[in-house]
């Protein structure tokens, strides 16, 4: 399909109508965190470090939060489960890093049949519009790395924004200054089989807003092939007007079997715009499978959307060995406004009647 069939973790999700106030949290679990309208099990203080520990946080809605006044926090050798929405959230923060812990079976309270429908697809009901196990919005200096992401059900690791839309909370504030996220790193993560969304995801979801300087290198991302409960895949995306996502490698990841493409990059509204996005050195075989993107199956997928200002500029793809794709690389340009990618060095084989590099 064309731009703007992202799938539901990604595409213009920062826009959902308020949702009543979240029930009595139960015992063991701190209430309304960071005026969130969620309750978490873990709240972190400026300094912690949170170690060698197993969390259960089936009764309350976040595993670890770490907000706004809690700058260089650890979290280390955890295991964690048992959340109704984020596993572990960060937001409005800097110097966090999250690494060695295993982040399983959270978010599967997050999706509610009575609550608004969220876009582009409508197929999905939540107060919050974004849930992923680890979730960073509005975060600086943030490191992820070395972590098992598996079995959760809003998708795996998400770099998003923050602001008068906070993807991640019950509560909004309309008045809330921007906050992007920036010099984030994902490494040496393996992620698989989360349902409802996207593997690793670096999205805006605020008018204006923007992401910078990210690192998403050496991640495994095993898919499960054709099916749309598990998207898999990397995303790096501007879905809100006039909002920007820039200076992103995405290097040495190994991606099979994702229903969407391996590596997708795209500017999918007015005025938004990737800028110097590296595609390199990755190993992407039999992905999008659902034909999200491209018409066929495809390795690495780059498109704008044809709205005033939209585009891809600098965008980069070499060095990638790509297998049992239709198309190794897939690009659609906004005809309004047509930059294409930089395709070069890349060891693609396509199956029967495919086509190596496509661009239009």
């Amino acid at each position: 399909m064309a731009a703007g069939a992202v799938a539901a973790s990604t595409a213009m999700l920062g826009i959902v109508a308020a949702g009543p106030a979240h029930a009595t949290p139960a015992s063991g679990c701190t209430a309304n965190v960071g005026n969130s309208g969620l309750s978490a099990a873990v709240v972190a203080r400026a300094g912690e470090r949170i170690a060698h520990q197993r969390i259960n946080a089936e009764k309350c809605d976040i595993g670890i939060y770490i907000g706004a006044n809690a700058s260089h926090v650890t979290v280390d050798d955890v295991t964690l489960s048992g959340a109704g929405f984020q596993g572990i959230f960060a937001e409005k923060t800097s110097r966090v890093t999250i690494e060695n812990s295993r982040v399983f079976d959270n978010g599967w309270r997050t999706l509610d049949p009575s609550a608004p429908a969220l876009p582009p697809k409508g197929v999905l009901h939540s107060y919050v519009s974004q849930s992923f196990a680890i979730s960073l919005f509005g975060v600086s200096g943030a490191v992820v790395k070395g972590n098992q992401v598996h079995d959760n059900g809003r998708g795996g690791i998400g770099v998003m924004d923050n602001g008068a839309n906070d993807p991640g909370t019950i509560t909004q504030d309309p008045n809330a200054p921007l906050r992007g996220s920036t010099n984030v790193s994902a490494i040496g993560n393996h992620i698989w089989s989360n349902a409802n969304g996207c593997a690793l995801v670096a999205a805006t979801q605020n008018l204006a807003g923007s992401l910078s300087g990210l690192k998403l290198a050496g991640n495994r991302i095993n898919g499960p092939g054709f099916d749309p409960a598990d998207s898999g895949g990397i995303v790096v995306a501007a879905d809100l007007p006039n909002s920007s996502v820039s200076q992103v490698s995405v290097s040495g990841n190994i991606i099979t079997h994702s229903y969407e493409g391996g590596v997708v990059v795209n500017a999918e509204a007015p005025g938004s715009s990737t800028n110097n996005v590296r595609v390199t050195a990755n190993i992407l075989s039999r992905n999008n499978w659902g034909h999200e993107e491209a018409p066929n199956t495809a390795g690495v997928v780059v498109f704008a959307a044809t709205a005033p200002g939209a585009a891809n500029y600098g965008t980069t793809v070499s060095w990638n060995l790509i297998t049992s794709q239709f198309y190794g690389v897939w690009a659609q340009q906004n005809m309004l406004n047509p930059v294409p990618p930089t395709v070069h060095h890349n060891w693609i084989w396509v199956t029967r009647g495919g086509t190596p590099v496509s661009t239009n």
